[in-house]
C-alpha cells in the first residue's frame, strides 16, 4: 500500500471517530455499507450483534449510557487493504457504582469499496467492565 492510500484511509477512520463522537449519525451513516455489522463479546452488557446502516449509533448509545464523561483516545493505528486496527484507550466513570475506568481496546475496522462494513472490538478486561456497569457483582 502507497503512502497516500494508507494516509487516506487513517484520515477516514479518524473522520468516522469524530463524527460519532459529535453524534453526527447521518454523516456516519454515509461512511458506512448497507450490511454493516458490529459484533460485541456477549460477556457484555451490551454484547452481540448489531446490523444496519444504524449500527452504530444504536450500540453508541447503549454503551454509553452505563458511562459518566466517556472518552476515547486513539494510540495506535495499523492500516491494510481490508481491515484497519486501532488501538484506544477507553476512559469511562461508572454510572452504577462511581468506579473511574481506564481500559485498552481494540477494534478491527474493516473495509470494503471505501467504506467501513463492519467493527469488532476487542476489550482488555470484559469482567471488568461488567462489574462497573452492575452486571457482574460477584467473582
Amino acid at each position: 500500500m502507497d503512502a497516500e492510500r494508507y494516509a487516506a484511509i487513517k484520515a477516514s477512520v479518524e473522520h468516522l471517530y469524530a463524527l460519532s463522537g459529535s453524534g453526527q449519525w447521518d454523516e456516519v451513516e454515509k461512511q458506512l455499507t448497507d450490511d454493516f455489522h458490529i459484533v460485541e463479546a456477549e460477556s457484555l452488557p451490551f454484547g452481540g450483534l448489531y446490523e444496519g446502516k444504524d449500527a452504530l449509533q444504536r450500540l453508541y448509545t447503549k454503551v454509553f449510557g452505563f458511562w459518566e464523561d466517556p472518552a476515547i483516545d486513539i494510540t495506535d493505528m495499523a492500516v491494510s487493504e481490508k481491515n484497519v486496527v486501532v488501538l484506544l484507550s477507553f476512559h469511562a466513570t461508572s454510572r452504577h457504582n462511581g468506579e473511574r475506568l481506564t481500559m485498552p481496546l481494540a477494534e478491527v475496522i474493516h473495509l470494503r469499496d471505501g467504506k467501513f462494513s463492519g467493527i469488532t472490538p476487542y476489550y482488555f478486561d470484559t469482567v471488568a467492565i461488567a462489574r462497573a456497569t452492575g452486571v457482574l457483582t460477584v467473582a
